[in-house]
This record gives structure tokens, C-alpha cells and sequence, in this order.
């Protein structure tokens, strides 16, 4: 665990994230990369880039106990700092439910972890490219339970563009197909994809107006 939290160990903390979205739980693990909390009934890892502040949660009722178990690769004999990449590979092919945008979580499963982006399959939006750096955080889902309590939940693993390594080239492999951005946020984040113009994506809407997007500023991506 990173030094500096240390001091929470023992105490129900809440953790403030940027877009006025908080958890409240113990603490279990921290790293320069990852915060893992545990909530009462979940896991949460949270990228520490979208941590606003720490404090120790004041009459917000009992304290959280920590949990009888830990998932396998937070357990105390291995030694590894959690980052964020591993975060990601040890989820792979686990249920889970993530946070990017819209102030809609979504769930599924992550198939493939690239440079600086990650392929997700959902059973509504279907497959999904997620940058890395926009990833809210990441909760798995319990043994055995799977998203809106399907008995089976068919989710076509594998896609024609993991082969891309990184998200901007990612962006540009879908010139002129139609997309949704940041799973359609705005209404201008959806529409065909005409060009790229360094960092900036011109978007064509369904009305025939022209928008430009900053590339930074594109969390998801899915094709029609």
C-alpha cells in the first residue's frame, strides 16, 4: 500500500471524484495508479488521476467492515503494485461494471487491453473502445453473477480492430463510418466520421452539420 495512505488503514474513508461522484468504503489497497475500495458488497478501483481528495467519512453511519476475502491478485503474498494495466488484464473476461461517461455505468466484459485503450463488450452498446485515461473506475462483478440477470448473456469476444495499438489511430481507422462518442453524451457525438485534422474530429450529424471534437476530450467510441 502507497505510504501516504497508510494512515486510513483502519477507518471508513470516502473518496471524492472529479464530476461531483463519490465512494464511501474501507480501504484496501492504494498505488501510485490504483485506489481499491471496498464498499460493503463491492470492489471498486479507482484510477487515482480522477481522485479529488480523501477524507475520513464522518457520520455517514457504521464503519464499513473489511472484507473475510480478497480478490486473487490483491492478496497479501503477491507483491506486485496494482497499476492500471494490471488492473485491466486481471479483469479480462470477468463481469463487470465500469465508469466513463453519459452518468450511466455499463457492463460487461473487457476482452483486450491495448497501449492506451481497452476493448469492452457489453450486451447493449455491444463493443466498445474505451480510452484508457477516461476509465472512472472499475468494479467486478460478484462469482458467478452475470449483467441484468441473464442466465446467459452472448457477447461476441474478439474484434476486427484490436490489431490498432492506440486510440487516435483507432479513431482514424473509422473515417467515414458512423459512430458514437462518448456513448452519444450529446447529441453531437454521434454522426459519421468524416476526417481527421491533427486533434481535432470533424463528425458530420445526422442534420448535416459539421462538429469538431478534441481527441482528448473523446472517452468511448463504438461503430453503428
Amino acid at each position: 500500500m502507497n505510504k501516504i495512505f497508510s494512515q486510513f488503514k483502519q477507518e471508513t474513508i470516502k473518496v471524492d471524484l472529479a464530476g461531483k461522484s463519490y465512494f464511501r468504503g474501507s480501504l484496501i489497497d492504494s498505488s501510485k495508479e490504483i485506489l481499491v475500495l471496498f464498499d460493503g458488497k463491492d470492489f471498486i478501483y479507482i484510477p487515482m488521476i480522477h481522485v479529488e481528495n480523501i477524507t475520513v467519512a464522518q457520520n455517514e453511519g457504521e464503519n464499513i467492515q473489511m472484507p473475510l476475502t480478497l480478490p486473487s491478485f490483491l492478496e497479501a503474498d503477491n507483491q506486485k503494485e496494482l497499476t492500471l494495466d494490471e488492473m485491466l488484464t486481471q479483469s479480462q473476461g470477468i463481469y463487470t461494471e465500469i465508469y466513463v461517461a453519459n452518468r450511466q455505468p455499463i457492463h460487461g466484459l473487457i476482452d483486450t487491453v491495448m497501449s492506451d485503450y481497452f476493448i469492452f463488450h457489453s450486451p447493449i452498446y455491444k463493443t466498445i473502445y474505451i480510452s484508457k485515461q477516461h476509465l472512472k473506475w472499475l468494479i467486478p462483478y460478484p462469482e458467478q453473477k452475470k449483467p441484468y440477470d441473464h442466465s446467459t448473456v452472448d457477447l461476441q469476444m474478439g474484434s476486427k480492430n484490436s490489431r490498432v495499438s492506440h486510440f487516435e489511430a483507432l479513431i482514424a481507422s473509422m473515417v467515414n463510418k458512423l459512430v458514437i462518442f462518448n456513448l452519444g453524451e450529446h447529441t453531437h457525438h454521434i454522426g459519421k466520421l468524416v476526417q481527421i485534422h491533427g486533434k481535432m474530429v470533424e463528425l458530420r450529424t445526422a442534420r448535416g452539420n459539421t462538429v469538431l471534437l478534441n481527441i482528448q476530450h473523446i472517452k468511448s467510441l463504438h461503430e453503428v
